[in-house]
């Protein structure tokens, strides 16, 4: 059926057809004015970023980017460079909103009192390296963000006190490292980034530590300690390797759960690895004290929580020939301090 044509200001079922007046130039406010009686919509203010501390690990980082760029036949300023524009990288992928930079104690270490050996297979750091490790540690507090050295202990204590802090309160974590025992610090509100070689970064979370080791996060301390971990000079128990390790800790809990079985262990691990775990408990003990991550290092909120604007950062990466950098890391880092990240922890 088709349907007659029919003109303007015509009547079709009682209904008249018009067209809308056309707006005329400058007369946006008339379009936007509310009916009368009628209070006008109330803008909305911005939504407040989610929470997320981002906490780095300022030595690994530093060792990384320092040999990616030539190390000590590099030029001096390429190293500071790489260090902040992957700081920056990871401040923006991660949009953090608060920031905690670690450093190693560079004059004593409590896990070295322990035990003499800890890292003593390790070269001795060039002097270039040395003087880079104190120029980061300077160039990341000048700039405002908060830079923490613990006393006698490692950037990654701090980093497992940043996530306990994150974890208190209720809030989401991200942290930057390049030692795989911080994978026991890794929940669904703790992620790890692990740098690799020039500052690259692979994301663990606990579905990935599950399919790369067998074993949830919770785990992965007592599974290191049974394992060993050569990087830091540290043996493990004797026949036991990373399978071993992980077959023990799906069957038990714990090391020491799996003690209390004698017979259920020796049923798993068969008579001869289980008398050898039995005979180097000691060892397996002394690897998951000094493996261990602290959480008791003082963090100081309202220094990760610290505007860093523009206007701050411009001068001091200019002092240090670094100005190219000023807009990328103030893009970065413009969300620090923009939520509401210092309220209470909940009951």
């Amino acid at each position: 059926m088709s349907v007659p044509a029919v003109e303007d200001g015509a009547r079709l079922d009682g209904a008249r057809l018009f067209e809308l007046p056309a707006p005329q130039s400058g007369d946006r406010a008339t379009l936007w004015r509310p009916a009368p009686g009628r209070r006008a919509p109330a803008r909305r203010r911005p939504r407040r970023p989610p929470p997320l501390l981002l906490a780095v690990d300022g030595n690994a980082l530093a060792h990384r980017v320092f040999h990616a760029v030539g190390g000590d036949d590099a030029d001096p300023g390429a190293a500071p460079e790489r260090f902040l524009a992957v700081l920056a990288r990871v401040a923006a992928s991660t949009r953090a909103t608060a920031c905690v930079v670690g450093f190693d104690d560079p004059e004593r270490s409590v896990r070295r009192d322990l035990h003499p050996a800890y890292k003593a297979q390790r070269p001795a750091k060039s002097g270039r390296l040395l003087g880079f490790l104190d120029q980061a540690t300077g160039l990341v507090a000048a700039l405002g963000l908060s830079t923490v050295v613990p006393d006698g202990l490692e950037a990654d204590d701090v980093l497992g006190s940043a996530a306990h802090l994150a974890r208190s309160r209720g809030f989401a974590a991200t942290l930057v490292t390049g030692d795989r025992d911080a994978f026991s610090l890794v929940s669904p509100t703790v992620t790890v980034w692990l740098l690799a070689n020039g500052g690259s970064t692979v994301r663990v979370s606990p579905s990935r530590v599950a399919a790369s080791h067998g074993i949830p996060p919770a785990a992965y301390l007592e599974f290191a300690a049974l394992r060993g971990d050569s990087s830091d000079n540290l043996p493990g128990v004797r026949g036991i390797g990373a399978m071993t390790a992980a077959r023990l800790l799906r069957a038990y809990p714990t090391v020491t759960d799996a003690l209390d079985d004698p017979e259920g262990l020796v049923r798993l691990l068969g008579p001869y690895l289980a008398r050898t775990l039995v005979d180097q408990r000691e060892v397996f003990e002394h690897n998951r004290e000094l493996m261990r991550i602290r959480v008791d290092v003082p963090l100081d909120l309202d220094a990760c929580n610290r505007p860093l604007p523009r206007a701050a950062l411009a001068p001091v990466l200019a002092e240090h020939g670094l100005g190219d950098l000023t807009d990328r890391l103030a893009r970065a880092l413009a969300l620090i301090g923009q939520s509401a990240w210092r309220c209470p922890p909940p009951p």
